[in-house]
């Protein structure tokens, strides 16, 4: 079960990876990199977060965060603005090609999860739903 385990995972890993490349050439973006992917997708999950958000939803450093989204910034799939409220806090969100590439990725990944459903049966479905529900309440 262990081995069988960790292909499976390997496996996952990789085929997420090519999925998040295949968005990027999709939209236009394939320089990025996986991290970038990353920092993109956190900014979209978060909504309108500021730079403190996203470092801890990635439990990286701000200083990390800061570096890596001035770049994406750079790039123009991210803005930045300061906060009305508090002049030392910046907020950031998606450009137009941030919100493009988060589209391809999930296109991508909802193409992904029907090809994973139409390989097994709908009882098999159903159990595999209902494991994966219970790992993602271990994961979270």
């Amino acid at each position: 079960m262990e081995k069988l385990l960790i292909e499976f995972i390997q496996t996952l890993e990789d085929s997420l990876t090519k999925i998040q490349s295949e968005a990027g050439v999709k939209a236009g973006t394939a320089k990025l990199t996986i991290n970038q992917f990353h920092y993109i997708d956190a900014v979209h999950q978060l909504g309108n977060p500021t730079l403190t958000e996203v470092a801890e939803r990635m439990n990286f450093t701000k200083a990390s965060v800061t570096a890596g989204l001035n770049k994406l910034i750079s790039m123009g799939y991210v803005k930045k603005v300061q906060s009305q409220e508090d002049k030392r806090v910046f907020h950031v969100s998606l450009t137009e090609d941030g919100t493009t590439l988060i589209d391809a990725k999930y296109q991508a990944l909802k193409k992904y999860g029907e090809f994973i459903n139409g390989a097994l049966s709908k009882e098999e479905a159903e159990q595999l739903q209902h494991i994966l529900g219970k790992l993602v309440k271990l994961f979270k």
